[in-house]
């Protein structure tokens, strides 16, 4: 009657080993490069709550191993072979390797301090722009001859707009994209060399200062934005430049 028992307990114990296998094994640096994620997840939320490392390792562990199983079973049902399946697996692979990459040429891409100070400034910065709208194109040539000849830029504007501000003081960014592309253009305290023509009216402009504005935040408030842009815009290039080479042009 023992050896009976005996033999059932060690039946009992054989069956619950076949059917309660061990959970697959997750190589730990799949865990440590999800968990990473995760971390730069939660800190690009300000104010979330200080993570549990341990608990959030258990959770990704669980998570892996149950992809690994389900993979299991979708292989047993023969799914990585079905076409669908391989020309969609094929499409994750190439959008996984595209993003990896862009996040090399972002890790690899060095920006200068003076570069993020002088694209601080771009932004931060005020101009004194000061326009002088004549009544026709040959009035405006006639007041851009006598500005050759040394009169002075505020007299002639003081003489064709009377009511005009001596000064005009604006972020270019309240510029219509015209004026602040002409603007771009001039140097501090420089005039247009020609007769500007926008909607019908005659102008001559005139970048009469440069200042930075008083409701500009500090540089070191935004310097990791700044950062962080100009890496962007920089990786776009080098995207942009490997594509036309291979028969892409995105700007098209």
């Amino acid at each position: 009657m023992k050896k009976s028992i005996t033999r059932l307990a060690g039946l009992s114990i054989m069956a619950a080993g076949l059917a309660f296998a061990d959970a697959p094994q997750i190589d730990t640096q799949r865990i440590n490069v999800m968990l990473k994620q995760l971390e730069h997840q939660m800190q690009a939320q300000p104010g979330a709550p200080e993570p549990n490392k341990a608990e959030i390792q258990k959770e990704i562990t669980l998570r892996l191993q149950s992809a690994e199983i389900l993979k299991a079973e979708a292989i047993k049902a023969g799914l990585d072979k079905k076409p669908d399946t391989q020309a969609a697996w094929q499409n994750v692979q190439a959008q996984f390797y595209a993003a990896q990459y862009v996040d090399h040429l972002a890790n690899s891409i060095e920006i200068n301090d003076s570069d993020l100070r002088r694209q601080y400034e771009q932004i931060s910065q005020e101009i004194n722009l000061l326009p002088i709208v004549f009544p026709s194109k040959e009035a405006a040539e006639e007041g851009l001859t006598k500005l050759k000849k040394g009169l002075a830029y505020e007299t002639l504007l003081k003489q064709v707009n009377p009511e005009a501000p001596a000064s005009n003081w604006m972020s270019p960014k309240q510029l219509p994209p015209d004026f602040a592309q002409l603007a771009s253009q001039l140097k501090n305290g420089q005039i247009s060399p020609n007769v500007i023509t926008i909607d019908g009216h005659y102008i001559l402009l005139k970048l009469a200062g440069t200042r930075l504005a008083s409701n500009a935040p500090a540089f070191d408030q935004v310097k990791d934005q700044l950062l962080e842009q100009a890496k962007q815009q920089k990786v776009q290039e080098q995207i942009n430049q490997i594509l036309q080479k291979n028969g892409i042009n995105l700007n098209e």
